[in-house]
């Protein structure tokens, strides 16, 4: 007998005990993947695959259970299979939540509370992949921060497939139980496998930012590892190395070849997904079954779930526990711990739960269901409790915050950098809180459903402020960078007696440059959008001037931007009414409340950026020098001074996230009023 047979009947036996190192070495694989990839993007760039591995190896290991239970059995216990995942999954992702919860509370300004328990809570109810779904397509949830439970998604989209695909196998034999099981199951499990993978082809052209966290399009990837499950085994050691060996390379290869800016999931993850299916098909006789038993690649197989749910948490929270960006020694650290803690709650406290007779081994599944519920109830307590604590606590805050606005005192807001006013000074405002408080700041936004169109919606809505029978009508349109100034409108149409009308859509201006949205709903309804404001401009005889304000981006423009404004623009049928292009406000890349939250005394010198850095170009500029009766709108005086941008003024919090303007702010001072370009029109 030789060595190669006796280690392929040992590999065998091995399967049989159900345990398979092939499978250990490509969990240690992925996860090293995701992990190194999160740790240094820009080194593996294609890392996030492994996260596609995962997904394989749980449709085939899940899948080949389901039907061992089957043949076993003749029937499978839903209850019995779900109390099974509970109480081998939850105990330590609840415990990495309610860790991270506490974290938050320790570490992380205040001002990110109510994101991060969000993810918190939407994880502990294994919906974030939803969460971050929806966050995804919302256009102004865009630039939320990662959060330390982002990684979450995975986990959420890998319980939501523990529930269909049992309900599925049971639905679809039920159904058809006068055929035999096998069949049945393995065509319900091909059709549904089929019809996700090209929807999930469609979507990622459709919607790629929703597409990538959707249940429905990576269903297609544990059904891969699903299907698997009802082929033959491969018991021959030559066979099996060509077979793993094949998969093996096509997923390092995407792993050094993809980059973010990969199409995913769609067509691409095939390359992974195949590739996994092809290095588990190899078998325990492959040539990945010897890795497998080394001891540091079996452990690392062995925790990879808690080495997953570990490291994310790390690279997010430790840079606001420090207080200074991730280093090289910082992340090897990350990694080490991370291992470490791995290993840790992989033997004390998920083994421990799952198999002590004192805990949940042989408990009814209503038992650990309610053990679940138990300790799910007890991260969202830490969740909600503490987002509930902190409006609580800032109620006086807010209070006080509310008289400022109210009373408009010296020197607020716009006020105290006010180039007409300056030096402008108030040591009442030293002591006063800032405005709006950090914590509420993503609901300072003024914009109301009369004036805006959501990414989805085509409707020019239009709101108006000051009299209606006014001499003086200003049409101002946009995107939420025009909408974040309805309280400077209301503001200036207050003071000048003149009637102000406002209609934004998301992401969507007056020009006819080609805009590619999120999703091709929102690019279908941003253009007809911008047909409906054509024909306004077109047909509107009462009109004395255009205000027109949008986001820049976060890089110059280009000739096309300037082509598209200018062209937009020239349609207007009497070219003698002006256009005041409304230069973009500052754009900070990450949003500055978090550093104004680390000591909000000091945050209007310690938080500002050079001006030069933060103030893009538009494309603005150069489009009104194009037209001839357009005017160029620069508040930049009101933004920056001295070649400085504060994110604080007249203690005023100028921004709500990276680049949104405060509703507070923005309506702190007649500064539109006082333009040379707006007193133009009034002189008119």
């Amino acid at each position: 007998m030789t060595a190669t047979s006796v280690r392929t009947r040992r590999d065998a036996r091995s399967v049989t005990r159900g345990f398979r190192p092939d499978i250990q070495a490509l969990r240690a694989l992925a996860v090293m993947s995701v992990m190194l990839y999160h740790l240094w993007p820009n080194r593996l760039t294609g890392g996030f695959v492994g996260v596609d591995v995962f997904f394989v190896i749980s449709g085939y290991l899940i899948t080949s259970h389901l039907i061992r239970e089957r043949a076993k059995t003749g029937r499978i216990a839903l209850g019995t299979f779900w109390a099974r995942r509970a109480a081998r999954l939850l105990p330590a992702s609840l415990l990495v939540l309610a860790l991270v919860g506490v974290a938050t509370l320790v570490w992380v300004p205040n001002a990110l509370w109510p994101q991060f328990f969000g993810d918190v809570t939407a994880s502990a109810l294994y919906v974030q992949n939803w969460h971050l779904l929806f966050d995804s397509v919302d256009y102004l949830a865009a630039d939320n921060l990662a959060s330390p439970v982002q990684h979450f998604w995975t986990l959420s989209a890998e319980e939501q497939f523990y529930v269909m695909l049992p309900l599925l196998m049971v639905l679809s034999m039920w159904l058809f139980r006068k055929l035999p099981w096998r069949t049945v199951m393995l065509v319900a499990i091909a059709v549904a496998t089929v019809a996700s993978f090209i929807y999930s082809v469609v979507q990622v052209e459709l919607a790629p930012s929703a597409a990538y966290f959707s249940t429905f399009t990576r269903a297609w990837e544990f059904g891969a590892g699903a299907l698997l499950a009802f082929a033959p085994a491969i018991t021959r050691a030559r066979p099996g190395n060509v077979v793993a060996g094949i998969g093996v390379a096509m997923i390092l290869a995407s792993v050094v070849v993809y980059t973010g800016e990969t199409s995913f999931p769609g067509i691409a993850a095939l390359l992974p997904v195949i590739g996994t299916v092809l290095a588990i098909w190899g078998g325990a006789p492959s040539l990945l079954a010897p890795f497998g038993r080394v001891t540091p690649i079996a452990m690392l197989g062995r925790v990879s779930y808690a080495v997953y749910l570990w490291h994310w948490a790390f690279i997010v929270i430790v840079p606001y526990a420090t207080g200074v960006p991730l280093t090289t020694l910082h992340k090897l650290g990350i990694a080490a711990v991370s291992i470490a803690l791995a290993w840790l709650s992989t033997r004390y406290v998920e083994d421990r739960v799952r198999t002590s007779k004192k805990l949940l081994s042989g408990r009814r599944p209503r038992t650990i269901a309610i053990w679940s519920a138990a300790g799910m109830a007890c991260v969202l307590a830490i969740s909600l409790g503490s987002t509930t604590m902190l409006r609580a606590s800032e109620q006086s805050t807010l209070e006080a915050q509310e008289q400022l606005v109210d009373e408009q005192p010296d020197c607020f807001g716009a006020q105290g950098i006010d180039p007409e006013l300056a030096p402008c000074e108030n040591p009442e405002l030293d002591d006063a809180p800032l405005v709006p408080a950090l914590s509420e700041i993503e609901k300072d936004d003024a914009n109301a459903a009369e004036c805006w169109a959501g990414p989805e919606i085509a409707d020019l809505n239009m709101c108006s402020f000051g009299p209606m029978d006014s001499d003086t009508h200003v049409v101002a349109l946009g995107d939420s960078h025009n909408n974040a100034m309805l309280t400077a409108y209301e503001a200036a149409a207050d003071e000048l007696g003149w009637r102000i009308d406002v209609a934004g859509h998301a992401g969507c201006s007056w020009t006819d440059e080609d805009l590619s949205l999120a999703t091709d709903e929102q690019t279908a309804s941003c253009a007809s959008w911008r047909d409906s404001v054509a024909e306004y401009v077109h047909t509107a005889d009462d009109v004395d001037a255009y205000v027109v304000a949008s986001r820049g981006g976060e890089t110059d423009a280009d000739d096309e931007q300037v082509a598209g404004m200018v062209s937009a623009w020239a349609a207007r049928p009497d070219t003698s009414i002006p256009v005041l292009a409304l230069l973009d406000n500052p754009y900070f890349g990450d949003s500055p409340v978090t550093c104004i939250s680390e000591d909000p005394a000091t945050a209007a010198e310690r938080c500002a950026k050079p001006q030069d850095e933060v103030l893009l170009d538009d494309g603005k500029k150069r489009a009104v020098e194009e037209d001839p009766n357009a005017t160029l709108l620069d508040l930049t005086p009101y933004y920056c001074a001295d070649g400085v941008c504060p994110p604080v003024i007249g203690g005023v919090v100028v921004y709500r996230d990276s680049h949104h303007v405060t509703a507070t702010y923005a309506g702190s001072s007649r500064f539109v009023v006082n333009d040379p370009a707006v007193a133009g029109i009034h002189a008119t």
